[in-house]
C-alpha cells in the first residue's frame, strides 16, 4: 500500500514540475517583403468586371491583408489593343472596370496589372460551358426505392447535359442555399471538377452536398483553363495538408499570373476566365 502511495505521489509531483517547466517561445522568424495577392474572375455576363489586389502578412501579424490602392489595371485583347481600364474603389477595395462589359466566349484575354514598378500579366480564354439539359431532385426515401445508396437523410440534386468543347473539360460548381454560399474546405473539394469522370454526355451528375425542404439552391457552372483548374486543386490540397511527418512541405498553388519585369517575384493568386450558367431551384417535395 505505502508503495503505490509513493508511486501516485511520485506521479503527482512530475505532472506538477512538466507544468511550471512549460514556456511559451516566439521565433524569431525572418520578416520577408509582402508580395502581391491578386484574385480576379472574369466571365462573359455584361457586369462590372472585378479584380481585388492585397498585399500578404507576416506569420505573427493579426491584422487583415492590407489592400494595394495603387496598382494600373487593363483587359486587353490576345492582340495587347486595350478593351477597358480598372478603377479601384475604396468602399469595397476592389479595382472594377470603368463600365460593365461582357467577355466573348471563344476569345482569348489579357489582364495587365503594374504595380511597384513591375508589370505582371494574366491570360486566359472564354471556354464554351456545358449544355445543362435538366436539373432536379429526389428525396432519400426516392433514391432508396429506386435501389439507389443514400448518404443521409433530405434531398438530392441531380444534373444531366453535354459538354461542348474537345478534349478534356474543367469547371467550377458553386452552390450557394438561401444566400448562403457553400465555401468549407470540403464544399470546394466538391466543386472543382474534370470530365475525366464523368464523360462527354452525363446523365445524373451528382450536385454536392445534400438539402432540405424549401431550400432555395443556385448553381454557378464557371468553365475553367486548365492552369486555374490545377490552381484550385493545389489550393485544396494545401487545405487538407495536415503537416504530419506523411504531408508533404505546404507550398503556395501555382499561380496563373507571370510577372513580365522580374519572374523570380511572381505574385500570389490567379486571375479566373470563365464563362458562366446559372440555375435556380427551390426543393418543393411531392405531396
Amino acid at each position: 500500500m505505502k508503495a503505490n502511495k509513493f508511486k501516485i505521489l511520485s506521479l503527482l509531483l512530475a505532472i506538477l514540475l512538466s507544468w511550471s517547466c512549460q514556456e511559451l517561445i516566439d521565433l524569431d522568424l525572418e520578416q520577408s517583403e509582402p508580395k502581391l495577392v491578386i484574385e480576379g474572375k472574369l466571365i462573359n455576363e455584361q457586369s462590372f468586371q472585378k479584380v481585388k489586389i492585397s498585399e500578404s502578412l507576416n506569420y505573427y501579424d493579426t491584422a487583415g491583408m492590407p489592400p494595394f490602392t495603387q496598382a494600373e489595371v487593363s483587359l486587353l485583347d490576345s492582340d495587347y489593343n486595350l478593351i477597358e481600364e480598372f478603377v479601384y474603389y475604396n468602399e469595397d477595395s476592389v479595382y472594377k472596370s470603368n463600365s460593365p462589359i461582357e467577355l466573348t466566349v471563344g476569345e482569348e484575354y489579357i489582364l495587365h496589372i503594374e504595380a511597384k514598378g513591375e508589370l505582371l500579366e494574366a491570360k486566359g480564354k472564354i471556354l464554351e460551358n456545358a449544355t445543362l439539359d435538366s436539373l432536379y431532385y429526389l428525396s432519400a426515401e426516392e433514391l432508396q426505392s429506386l435501389g439507389q445508396p443514400t448518404f443521409g437523410e433530405g434531398f438530392f440534386m441531380f444534373v444531366s447535359g453535354e459538354l461542348n468543347n474537345e478534349g478534356i473539360e474543367y469547371f467550377k460548381l458553386d452552390v450557394t442555399v438561401n444566400d448562403t454560399l457553400r465555401n468549407s474546405r470540403g464544399a470546394l473539394s466538391n466543386s472543382v471538377l474534370t470530365s475525366e469522370f464523368f464523360g462527354k454526355k452525363f446523365q445524373a451528375l451528382p450536385v454536392p452536398g445534400t438539402f432540405e425542404k424549401e431550400d432555395s439552391v443556385a448553381l454557378e457552372l464557371y468553365t475553367l483553363n486548365e492552369d486555374v483548374y490545377q490552381y484550385y486543386v493545389e489550393f485544396i490540397n494545401l487545405l487538407f495538408n495536415d503537416g504530419g511527418v506523411f504531408s508533404p512541405p505546404p507550398v503556395n498553388p501555382k499561380t496563373n499570373i507571370k510577372n513580365i519585369t522580374n519572374p523570380e517575384n511572381e505574385p500570389l493568386g490567379f486571375i479566373q476566365f470563365s464563362s458562366i450558367q446559372r440555375r435556380n431551384i427551390i426543393i418543393e417535395p411531392k405531396d
